[in-house]
């Protein structure tokens, strides 16, 4: 239930589109069913990325004043790391992230992971930080 006020609260918010929310609200809603469907683009879930737990937090600070607070369970986040706004994407990208590799390694060193995946900050002052909220 709480994933899905989230999903309506972004949409509110005008942080992603109508047709953003309503996959992610069926992705939500089927419990990771139809990852095929939803991102044809990842590749197939394995048994132990199904069972997955915590969140991708990714939070983006700007200088001007914008702020991106993003909280994905990772198990929704492996499915849908295609539908993220595309302004976040090239925010990403400008700073050198490769999301689709850090959240493919993540399943590989969950226990292991103890600080922030990801820290920028740019000569501007903009920050990122990618992370994982293991109690979620």
């Amino acid at each position: 239930m709480e994933e899905r006020k989230r999903i309506l609260n972004m949409l509110s918010e005008g942080k992603i589109s109508v047709e953003e929310a309503e996959k992610l609200l069926k992705a939500v809603k089927k419990g990771g069913n139809n990852a095929k469907k939803t991102n044809t683009k990842s590749s197939s879930l394995s048994k132990k990325s199904k069972n997955i737990k915590g969140k991708l937090r990714i939070v983006v600070n700007t200088e001007d004043g914008d702020n991106v607070n993003i909280a994905i369970p990772l198990k929704l986040a492996i499915m849908v790391k295609s539908m993220i706004p595309k302004e976040a994407k090239r925010e990403l990208d400008n700073e050198g992230i490769d999301l689709n590799k850090i959240i493919n390694n993540l399943n590989d060193s969950m226990d292991d992971i103890d600080e922030d995946l990801v820290q920028v900050e740019s000569a501007n002052g903009d920050k990122v930080r990618i992370y994982i909220d293991k109690e979620g």
